[in-house]
């Protein structure tokens, strides 16, 4: 077969145009900082991107969740410190009352301080976090797949009688009947307990918020080997494509110089 000028001309142009497309994509792959950046690059590439992806949404998503819910669950753990704090100086007020020596004066003071106590009580049960009753309804966050905690606790849960007692316990104290000290205790205990479960839930919030972050950095890592650029190779590569598109752009320009002969044939 004869080769003619034609031919050459052909090959030479779609050589030419290889070698060009292959210098545009190493340079768009400089520019963008992307291995890939069509599905046809690599498919196989782009789907063990795409879900990695969504793994690392996910995670980044139950990340929120645990920063949540260790908001409240530390609302929750100061609000009931508040508390016993309180239920502290009840109980010393409470022994002081207990006193036969006390003037009626003396037991008024002290009824009315506990009373005033009781209030401190009342509007603690009450805080409110973004608008919502810390101590109400559960709270619950889902912080991984399949695993949910309860972020906050009742008041019920953390008071029980509380309330009803001290107003006992100041009408007690105002009476001078006896003072009934174990319910001042188990009230405190009931808090304690609760506040313990709450410390609990805490750990285990932050241990899953630690591995969330740890398998988050590493899902991130191998995202960036499918598909991200390493400029040093690529800049050698975008050298050698452009040294490669610039000699065959010279040689095809020789080649598909027109000649008399050329348009004769």
């Amino acid at each position: 077969m004869r080769v003619t000028q034609q031919m050459l001309h052909q090959n030479s142009v779609r050589h030419m145009n290889q070698n060009l497309s292959r210098f545009e994509k190493t340079n768009s792959q400089v520019s963008s900082g992307k291995m890939l950046e069509r599905p046809s690059d690599n498919p196989n590439g782009v789907s063990k991107a795409m879900n990695l992806k969504s793994t690392i949404a996910e995670n980044e998503q139950f990340t929120r969740n645990t920063d949540e819910a260790k908001l409240w669950l530390d609302e929750t753990d100061q609000t009931i410190s508040r508390m016993t704090d309180v239920m502290q100086r009840v109980r010393e007020l409470a022994v002081q009352g207990g006193s036969d020596t006390l003037s009626d004066h003396s037991r008024e003071v002290i009824s009315t301080e506990i009373l005033e106590l009781k209030s401190t009580i009342e509007q603690l049960s009450g805080t409110q976090l973004n608008g919502q009753d810390l101590l109400g309804a559960a709270k619950s966050f889902t912080i991984g797949n399949g695993l949910t905690v309860k972020a906050n606790a009742s008041s019920a849960e953390i008071l029980g009688g509380t309330v009803q007692m001290l107003e006992d316990l100041a009408g007690a104290v105002k009476a001078n009947t006896p003072v009934d000290l174990d319910a001042i205790d188990s009230s405190m205990d009931q808090m304690l307990t609760v506040q313990s479960e709450i410390g609990a839930r805490t750990n285990r919030v932050d241990a899953t918020d630690n591995r969330l972050k740890g398998s988050t950095l590493e899902l991130t890592k191998m995202l960036s080997k499918i598909e991200d650029v390493d400029y040093a190779e690529a800049i050698i590569k975008l050298k050698s494509e452009e040294s490669i598109y610039q000699a065959s752009l010279s040689a095809t320009s020789e080649i598909i110089q027109p000649s008399l002969m050329d348009f004769l044939r």
